[in-house]
């Protein structure tokens, strides 16, 4: 029985800074986004578009830059995944599009430029919220 005081005193004590009596927060190391540096030739990017064009639906056409950027060697220009998001049917679909390829883009500090895309201004907005939150 007294055993149980130390331990639930040591337990808490762990989390307690000893000098100011602060709880102690945990850190996570943040680690910036590495973007490729080189793009994709235009040849490797119409070969993209060609495939998406064979796809019968957004969710394919998904899939297949999910399936092509994988490598983060040889990435994508901004005017590239513009011209594949223009594929898409639906501005959830865009924004889905462009969400996944940021980490592969080369000139990601041109992004809010896709924004031009998006036909509704909350997919707009939400674009430029995902980029403050991820550059």
């Amino acid at each position: 029985m007294k055993l149980l005081p130390i331990l639930l005193l040591t337990a808490t004590t762990a989390l307690v800074n000893p000098v100011s009596a602060k709880p102690i927060a945990p850190t996570m190391a943040y680690q910036k986004l590495k973007h490729p540096e080189k793009a994709m030739t235009a040849e490797q990017a119409k070969a993209i578009l060609k495939e998406m064009q064979q796809q019968r639906n957004d969710e394919e056409k998904i899939a297949v830059i999910k399936a092509k950027l994988t490598d983060k060697q040889l990435g994508l220009t901004i005017n590239q995944l513009a011209t594949l998001m223009n594929q898409f049917l639906t501005d959830d679909s865009k924004l889905a599009a462009a969400k996944y390829a940021f980490e592969y883009t080369t000139n990601y500090k041109s992004f809010l430029d896709l924004v031009n895309i998006f036909s509704r201004e909350e997919y707009k907005d939400a674009l430029e919220d995902f980029y403050k939150k991820n550059k």
